[in-house]
C-alpha cells in the first residue's frame, strides 16, 4: 500500500510544463517605407515566472542581447502569451532581422525565438 502511495504522488506531482521558456518569431506585418508590425508568442512559460519578454532587431544577423542595437522589452507575464510592437523610423530598402526573446529579471537566463528577417519598401 504504502508503495502504491509514493508511485500516485510521484505521477500526480509530474507536470508537462517545460523544462524553460519556448516562444516563436512570427512573420512582419504591414510593411511599409518607414515601419512594420513584429510579433511573437510564448508558448511555454517554463518553471520560473514571471517572466520578461520582448523583442530585438538590427540591420546585422546573429541577434542575442549584447549584440543588438535595439531591444524593446514589452513587460512580463506568468502565462503564454502573443505580444507585437509596431516600429517606425525604420530606412526605407533596408533588410532588418530580430527575434522575440524571454528572460528571467536579473537577465542571467536569456532564451530567443527563432530569427526572421523583413525589408522595408522602397
Amino acid at each position: 500500500m504504502r508503495v502504491c502511495l509514493i508511485l500516485l504522488c510521484l505521477m500526480a506531482c509530474q507536470s508537462n510544463e517545460a523544462d524553460a521558456p519556448e516562444l516563436v518569431t512570427r512573420g512582419a506585418q504591414q510593411i511599409g517605407q518607414t515601419s512594420v508590425v513584429l510579433e511573437a508568442q510564448i508558448t511555454e512559460v517554463g518553471p520560473v515566472r514571471p517572466i520578461l519578454f520582448g523583442l530585438l532587431w538590427d540591420t546585422q544577423p546573429d541577434l542575442s542581447m549584447a549584440v543588438a542595437a535595439n531591444r524593446n522589452v514589452l513587460g512580463s507575464t506568468s502565462e503564454p502569451r502573443l505580444f507585437s510592437i509596431k516600429l517606425e523610423n525604420l530606412t526605407a530598402s533596408t533588410t532588418y532581422y530580430y527575434r522575440g526573446f524571454t528572460a528571467n529579471g536579473g537577465y542571467t537566463k536569456i532564451y530567443y525565438g527563432n530569427s526572421q528577417t523583413f525589408t522595408t519598401l522602397p
